[in-house]
């Protein structure tokens, strides 16, 4: 079975949240000791099952065992929504797996997707031929183009 292919909600302009579900884009991310890991800033979608899956969370600066991230990034996590918890009316979200001394050991995430007319632009600014059918990235598991 094929993993689904996950899109920013900002980036599906029909996908609305259920009336009654919040949305905790901005809210503070809180670990298992109550501390600040970071913020919600995007939400990730699975178009096909239109279902809310991940929140993208950027970890907040000086977080114990993150190292710094590289010049023009930012560290990210994903976060399942299965292992959060909401608290509206606080404007948090908790998850008691995580702490400031093990968020270090969760995998980074790092968010990239290539719009469907990227190619051609690099081939074109690299003067490649622009008419050719191959793939740039065929050869490179890492990179995939989503229409």
């Amino acid at each position: 079975m094929n993993a689904p292919i996950l899109r920013r909600l900002r980036d599906l302009p029909t996908f609305e949240l259920v009336a009654d579900d919040p949305d905790p884009r901005g809210w503070t991310v809180r670990g298992s000791d109550g501390q600040a890991l970071g913020i919600v800033h995007e939400l990730l979608a699975d178009p096909v099952a239109q279902r809310i899956q991940y929140l993208d969370v950027l970890l907040a600066a000086g977080l114990p065992g993150v190292p710094a991230p590289l010049p023009h990034t930012e560290q990210r996590i994903l976060l399942p929504l299965a292992a959060v918890h909401f608290d509206a009316e606080g404007h948090n979200v908790f998850v008691t797996a995580l702490s400031r001394e093990t968020v270090h050991a969760y995998p980074p995430f790092i968010d990239f997707m290539l719009p469907p007319d990227f190619e051609a632009e690099m081939r074109q600014k690299l003067g490649m031929d622009t008419e050719s059918s191959g793939n740039l990235a065929a050869d490179n598991s890492h990179f995939q183009t989503i229409d």
